[in-house]
């Protein structure tokens, strides 16, 4: 039926009319009910991501795009304010007009959003097919004007998908990711709209935040970060809101979790840290941030590591899960779940620093931190050999055969409650004396699925969503889809070692230095010539943080320097280089060859410590 009432609308020109702004009554009665039918489609057409994209006439890239323009128009060019709607009555044309094209705003929201939900799985077209006419929608630049320190804009208010309405028709339209949150959901997204100045802007990021490039809601995303860091925080030493620890490098996690969890929110605030080495003595240096980075770098990569059992590599994709198998969990439960909000708040602090971080978490888990319900469709991001048999029972020829039951094996129930070891869990009530039929497989795929990826670690994830949620709140992470979260979170693992060009471009020197020197040529060619590990672990002595910034390297503050050093020291022992990660600094002695700076370079990046060896 969609593919009929497609070519139905192609055939009548209502594109072009809607290219003349000429929406008519007929016109958007015939757009909400074939947004209504496609997002069915989407939402029941099984495993076969591929199958939508065999229809040359019906393809999904041409139809985001067509619904791009649509809505491009009905929030942006032409907005449906939200008094339009309060006076909307089906006695008076004017009103109805506007009650018509409310509907036809949802309907298409829905449709647009459930594509894009298919195309991150799996694209299908450019990434810029999705974005508004840069002519017309914002453009992001330094500073970002468009983000207001906790000030709800007085501007007439736009309809969105997230405004508390009291039509009960548009509400069974809304998209959202269950009933039991939805209210909730609607509220925290209120308070981000709240946060810019340009209500269309607010809305446009609330309902359909594709139609801004990512780079340009990663600008918001830090706007938004720095204006609550200018009201909750401070940036001098004596004032209480920044905490002082100091950590053992040998028991680093355990350590990290007594002395920083019962912070709570208050983890947003500065922390300085002094490490103690593996002999017992305080490290060098005085933390001005750098140290904190390196902490928050090491303490990721064990907090998160499959040896610490909270989490474990789901297999064929190589990314993390919530490890529901973990033995340690049987009488420990509240401890368990206390310590998984202990990461999320890691993970969240992680994110409010903009520290990247090198583990991969599967698409299931990063779209319950959005806030969003998995599908079967997700099953293959998560165990990709079980996807693929789970959905050929739909083309089993005779299932009955094969004496299946609305059952389970799980050692979590249907509410995530952990059962201490596996056992047969109905998936629906009396689902033991249900058999599995060609007529009711497909239900039964989707039970199994949503069991899989919903109720098993459910609890550990919840937990972990509260400790995030302390330091992130909910909304400025919906900004962005799950596949953006992940590299909101890691940059792009797409690019081997960093991009020397790049850093190249923004570097500064001092104290001698500058860059038509041949020291500095020499410094650029061993940095090309190294490994994608060794340009990291470089990285991470001169930043502590072995990751590149999502920007790029022009988003680096402060500006990275290299700073010309006495060659050798007071015995005349030719020195090491050195850095000051707080500074982005490196101090680079005036080394007489390419060779003799190759392996002081080396020596230096590969032992990682560059306060201890200033």
């Amino acid at each position: 039926m969609g593919a009929f009432l497609w070519k139905d609308l192609l055939a009548r020109s209502d594109l072009a009319g809607l290219q003349k702004n000429q929406l008519g009554v007929i016109d958007e009665n015939r757009w909400c009910l074939f947004c209504n039918v496609y997002s069915h489609r989407l939402l029941a057409t099984g495993s076969d991501d591929d199958e939508y994209c065999n229809e040359n006439d019906f393809h999904p890239a041409k139809i985001a795009i067509k619904l791009r323009d649509i809505l491009y128009r009905l929030y942006w060019t032409e907005p449906l304010l939200f008094s339009s709607l309060e006076r909307a009555n089906a006695n008076t044309g004017a009103d109805l007009v506007a009650f018509r094209r409310a509907s036809l705003m949802c309907a298409t929201t829905k449709a647009w959003n459930a594509l894009y939900e298919r195309w991150c799985r799996k694209p299908f077209c450019a990434e810029d097919a999705w974005y508004f006419p840069r002519g017309g929608a914002v453009s992001v630049n330094g500073g970002n004007p468009s983000i207001i320190h906790n000030v709800a804009s007085t501007s007439p208010a736009v309809v969105s998908m997230d405004d508390d309405g009291d039509d009960s028709d548009m509400d069974e339209d809304l998209p959202s990711t269950s009933s039991s949150n939805a209210i909730q959901q609607g509220k925290e997204e209120e308070m981000l709209a709240k946060s810019f100045r340009d209500p269309k802007m607010a809305r446009l990021l609330t309902s359909v935040p594709q139609a801004v490039p990512f780079d340009e809601r990663v600008a918001m995303f830090q706007s938004l970060i720095a204006s609550d860091k200018s009201l909750h925080s401070s940036d001098s030493l004596e004032l209480p809101s920044r905490n002082h620890i100091r950590i053992e490098r040998a028991d680093l996690y355990h350590q990290a979790y007594t002395k920083l969890n019962h912070l709570g929110s208050a983890l947003r605030n500065k922390i300085q840290i002094t490490f103690i080495n593996h002999q017992g003595l305080e490290e060098a240096g005085i933390d001005g941030g750098g140290v904190f980075k390196e902490f928050m770098d090491d303490l990721v990569k064990e907090a998160f590591s499959p040896e610490m059992h909270y989490f474990s590599v789901a297999p064929g994709v190589e990314t993390l899960k919530v490890n529901v198998y973990n033995k340690t969990m049987i009488n420990r439960r509240q401890e368990i779940l206390a310590e998984f909000e202990f990461l999320g708040r890691i993970l969240g602090k992680a994110c409010y620093e903009s520290i990247l971080i090198e583990p991969q978490f599967s698409i299931p888990f990063l779209k319950k931190l959005l806030g969003k319900q998995n599908s079967v469709f997700d099953l293959r991001a998560f165990d990709p050999e079980f996807y693929r048999h789970l959905t050929q029972l739909k083309k089993h020829p005779n299932i009955e055969d094969m004496g299946l039951t609305f059952e389970i094996h799980s050692c979590v129930d249907g509410r995530g409650n952990f059962l201490g070891q596996e056992r047969s869990v109905e998936l629906c009530p009396g689902g033991s004396s249900v058999q599995v039929t060609k007529d009711n497989c497909i239900h039964y795929v989707h039970l199994i699925a949503h069991h899989r990826l919903n109720a098993e670690g459910s609890l550990e994830t919840q937990a972990f969503l509260k400790g995030f949620q302390d330091i992130i709140p909910a909304a400025w992470v919906r900004l962005f889809s799950a596949v953006e979260l992940q590299k909101l979170l890691s940059g792009d693992s797409s690019v081997l070692g960093i991009d020397v060009k790049g850093l190249r471009e923004v570097m500064v020197y001092s104290a001698g230095y500058h860059i038509s020197q041949p020291i500095i040529g020499w410094f650029w060619e061993v940095l090309s010539e190294m490994n994608p590990s060794q340009q990291q672990k470089f990285l991470r002595f001169m930043t502590s943080c072995s990751r590149q910034p999502l920007l790029g390297f022009r988003a680096l503050v402060p500006c990275p320097c290299i700073q010309q050093v006495p060659l050798t020291d007071e015995n005349g022992v030719v020195k090491l280089p050195s850095s000051g990660t707080c500074m982005n600094l490196l101090k680079l002695p005036k080394y007489l060859s390419k060779e003799i700076m190759r392996e002081k370079l080396i020596y230096a990046i590969e032992n990682g410590t560059g306060f201890e060896l200033s």
